[in-house]
Parts: structure tokens; C-alpha cells; sequence
């Protein structure tokens, strides 16, 4: 789906923090004002709807929020105040409408209080996957598309295509976290646990992680890093943070799913890495094999030169030019 890109989103952190959410839609203001305040239609594409259902009153979707309806002057502003779950103080959601170019620029504003630890864990995607959901649905509901049925809704997170999108919406919010200030760091862990969340996965504590460090002694961890980076097709760095000479005060990169943690050390130890301690790489065939061996071992030197030694259909144990031990197979 492109749907996700077709968003924008904003974090606006203080007190209260808010997650903004814009996106144009293909159809006139009245029809998606409809769309928003219709009962019978808002039970087609978010939930179906109960209560008082008129300024001043009160509303409840099955098996989501409810709250008071604070603000409706049609077709351009709608206001409620959100209480979903334990409530943590103040809620309030706020849809604003305006004609675009015969279409309709639809805004979202939800402010909240959010408790620090709550953030911290979870940070904007745990309400903003939310809202991108929604508005995905919506978006079908504008264009005739196929919506989940009703019980279909709650098992559409195990699809191929559910999460997809749940996987790169929490991947966007992570971004517009990073944008609104968040250290990167914090911010890839709070969309990892959120996706995981919504992916009705066990969430894994930090107790539960175990992520490899090396440490390097001669102020060469960003080259390293760099190397390892370009030898798989899906590494990359996730966060640096460097001291005032430049040199890597902390940073964690991924390889073929892997993340791994690195630092220049400040203080010259009379240890350095030892092959006694390796990074073990299954590798998908004789040509990846092959090609990382080679680069791994330009500089450094062989521990078990590349070949078959009756374990494994072919094997090879290095050290890089850095002195981090690598042992590579091919099953």
C-alpha cells in the first residue's frame, strides 16, 4: 500500500503532547463530514456508534472510546474529548474539514496527557498506529473500497497486508518522533514495542534483550560500522551519538536483523576484541559466503581459512582488519 506515505504526521510534544495526522481525500467536504457524523456510516469504516449523539452530549464506539461530543458545527470542525481504556487525564480529539481542490483536506489533532513512562515505552505511535488505521479505513469508505467485516476487523492484523501496514505506519511515527526532538534510540524502541503491540506480538523487555557491543580502542568504530553496514543488503545504522572530537560515544546498527551496539572507548584498556568471542553469520548461499569472506578477511587474517570441514557444506573463521572475530556457514 502507498496509503501510508499519503499521510502526514507531526508530534507536538508539552502539556499537553499532541499527534496530528493530515491527508487529502478524493470527495467533498459534506461527504466527509457525513462520513465522520453519520452513525450508520461511521459503523461502516471505524465502529459502531451509541449514545446522545448531539453537541453537549455523549457517544460511545463499541469497543474503543467514548466521551462527550464538544464542538460540531458542520461541515468544518468536530470536537470530542477521548477516553479509551484507563483514563490518564486529559483526552481530546479534534477533525477539521476545508475544501482542497475539489477535495477535502482532512486534520486530525489529538492532545493528551500521557504519563512519561507510557511515552517513553510506547512514544506516539501507540495512539498515532491507531489513527492511521482509521483513517485507512475511511479512505476505503470514501472510494468504495473493501472494508473488513465485523469479524474480520479484529484478526485483519495477521494478514499479509495488515501488517504491512501496521509495520510501516509505527515505522512513520518513529520519524516523526525523531522530527518532534526524541533521541533516536528511544524512539526505535518505543515503534518496535508498539508494533509488536499491535501486532498482537509478545513484547520483549529490555530484561528479555540481548544485544552485542564492541568496543573499539582506536577511534575506528564509525568506519567499522560503516563496513559492516554495506556487506548485508538490509544493514543499516539506527542511531549515532558522538562526542565533541567526533568520534562515537554510542551508536547501534542492524545487520540481517541483528542489532548491534558500538562505541570509540574514552579510555586506552589493555584489551582489545579477542576470537574467543564471535559474530556467527548464516549465509543464504555459496556466492554470499564467498563474498563476505573475502571482504572480511582483506586486512585482517584467516583463523580457518574458507572451505569444508565435514559440519557444515562450507565454513570460514576470521578476523576483520578491525579485530572483531567473524565465523561464517553455509549449512
Amino acid at each position: 500500500m502507498d496509503l501510508i506515505d499519503e499521510i502526514h504526521r507531526a508530534v507536538e510534544r508539552g502539556e499537553p503532547t499532541a499527534v496530528v495526522l493530515r491527508r487529502r481525500y478524493d470527495a467533498p467536504v459534506e461527504d466527509v463530514w457525513d462520513a465522520c457524523t453519520d452513525p450508520e456510516r461511521v459503523g461502516r469504516w471505524l465502529a459502531p456508534v451509541s449514545g446522545d449523539l448531539r453537541p453537549g452530549g455523549t457517544y460511545q464506539l463499541q469497543g474503543n472510546a467514548g466521551g462527550r461530543i464538544l464542538v460540531c458545527r458542520p461541515p468544518g470542525l468536530l470536537k470530542v474529548s477521548w477516553v479509551a481504556g484507563e483514563a490518564h487525564g486529559h483526552s481530546e480529539v479534534e477533525v477539521r474539514l476545508s475544501a482542497e481542490d475539489d477535495g477535502t483536506l482532512f486534520e486530525l489533532r489529538h492532545s493528551m496527557t500521557v504519563p512519561p513512562e507510557l511515552w517513553d515505552g510506547y512514544g506516539p505511535g501507540a495512539v498515532g498506529v491507531g489513527w492511521d488505521l482509521a483513517l485507512l479505513g475511511l479512505h476505503l469508505h470514501l472510494t468504495g473500497g473493501p472494508l473488513p467485516g465485523p469479524g474480520e476487523r479484529e484478526t485483519w492484523h495477521l494478514t499479509p497486508e495488515g501488517r504491512d501496514y501496521i509495520t510501516r505506519s509505527s515505522r512513520a511515527w518513529d520519524e516523526a518522533s525523531r522530527a518532534a526532538g526524541t533521541p533516536a534510540g528511544q524512539a526505535s524502541a518505543a515503534a518496535r514495542r508498539t508494533t509488536s503491540f499491535y501486532l498482537g506480538e509478545k513484547e520483549t523487555t529490555m530484561a528479555e534483550k540481548i544485544t552485542p557491543f564492541l568496543m573499539f580502542q582506536n577511534g575506528d568504530a564509525e568506519e567499522a560500522m560503516t563496513f559492516y553496514v554495506s556487506l548485508f543488503t538490509d544493514g543499516k545504522v539506527l542511531d549515532v551519538t558522538r562526542t565533541d572530537d567526533g568520534k562515537i560515544r554510542h551508536a547501534t546498527f542492524a545487520l540481517a536483523g541483528q542489532e548491534i551496539m558500538c562505541i570509540d572507548s574514552e579510555i586506552q584498556h589493555g584489551f582489545t576484541f579477542t576470537p574467543s568471542m564471535s559474530l556467527y553469520v548464516t549465509c543464504a548461499d555459496e556466492d554470499e559466503i564467498d563474498r563476505l569472506y573475502a571482504a572480511l578477511v582483506e586486512g585482517g587474517g584467516a583463523l580457518m581459512p574458507l572451505g569444508s570441514y565435514g559440519f557444515s557444506t562450507k565454513f570460514g573463521w576470521v578476523n576483520d582488519r578491525f579485530g572483531v572475530s567473524w565465523q561464517l556457514t553455509l549449512p
